[in-house]
């Protein structure tokens, strides 16, 4: 399926800062009219897509459309949920732009706009989860007390028993539900604002590239889990002040699941191969928030250290002259 703009039949696409469907071509506000597509077909060129096995939205490579794979987004692969993207792609390159210019070391390329011009918005699988926990905690504070009376110093240890049993409702854990996506930058990328979640129509991938989800909720779950007990354990903690140490004798998380939403987020993510080394950096695409490392320019830095010691093999050498003449 493609949208296509009634005015001028060129590909009608979402536009985040706009909020609306819009065409490219001829300027036209929410002129789409859907095209429906056939499997892996693209609807305007009849060329092959570049699906592979996941891909639920994705751009030809012949006439240039954003294609939506029906059968991707129905039925049993039917998202719930989206969020759409706040910004689109200059803003994205303007944010890494803003992050990383004043990085003494990068490569020359990649800040460059040929570079950034291949960056991709990409609607990414998550499951969203609702559970009721069930944290249990027992263990031991200790707290230290020293003082000095006369010439002798006491040292008073007292040991005090915790317990702590506390029912927590957590919504909306996410978990990536992407194989490509690289679960730890994906983590990195909260929070998100799940009051903008909208239900999922698929005029908002045009546009954008978007993946169905790679593995499923129960498979995924074990990850929710582990966030909500890190997450219940530093609630218990922060109400455990004034221990110089605490510790753990029996802690127990039990869970009650209420609600999974499948749910599409965005992300906008820039690819840069640089020295043998792939480097992969993603934002937010509704916040903003940008995680990957910078790489560097080891001619660049080599370059520098050279500059820097011939200055100051200058300087130590103008010291040595004015010595010896005094």
């Amino acid at each position: 399926m493609i949208f296509q703009c009634e005015n001028c039949g060129g590909n009608v696409i979402f536009d985040p800062e706009k909020g609306t469907m819009y065409c490219p071509y001829c300027n036209s506000s929410n002129s789409e009219a859907d095209t429906p597509g056939a499997g892996l077909i693209c609807a305007g060129c009849g060329g092959e897509l570049p699906a592979g096995d996941f891909m639920s939205a994705c751009k030809c490579n012949y006439c240039g459309s954003y294609n939506v794979i029906e059968e991707r987004v129905r039925g049993e692969y039917a998202p719930h949920l989206v969020l759409p993207f706040r910004f689109g792609k200059k803003a994205a390159k303007e944010k890494i732009i803003a992050q990383f210019k004043k990085k003494r070391f990068l490569p020359s390329t990649f800040l460059n706009d040929a570079y950034l011009e291949k960056m991709e918005g990409n609607y990414v699988p998550f499951f969203l989860y609702d559970y009721l926990c069930r944290y249990h905690f027992k263990g031991t504070g200790k707290k230290v007390r020293v003082w000095t009376s006369g010439d002798t110093e006491y040292t008073e240890t007292s040991l005090f028993n915790l317990e702590r049993n506390m029912d927590i409702d957590f919504s909306k854990i996410p978990v990536d539900a992407s194989i490509k996506m690289e679960d730890g930058m994906m983590d990195l990328l909260e929070p998100y604002d799940y009051k903008a979640l909208e239900e999922f129509r698929e005029k908002y991938l045009s546009g954008f590239l978007a993946e169905r989800f790679n593995m499923d909720s129960d498979e995924l779950s074990i990850r929710a889990k582990e966030k909500a007990k890190s997450d219940a354990k530093q609630m218990a903690r922060s109400t455990m002040s004034g221990y110089q140490s605490i510790h753990t004798d029996y802690e127990q998380a039990d869970f009650d699941l209420k609600d999974t939403k499948y749910s599409l987020l965005p992300v906008w993510s820039y690819k840069y191969d640089y020295g043998g080394k792939k480097y992969r950096f993603h934002l937010n695409g509704q916040t903003g928030k940008l995680v990957g490392d910078a790489p560097v320019s080891y001619k660049k830095a080599a370059a520098y250290s050279g500059t820097v010691f011939a200055g100051l093999f200058v300087i130590f050498y103008l010291i040595s002259m004015i010595l010896e003449v005094f």
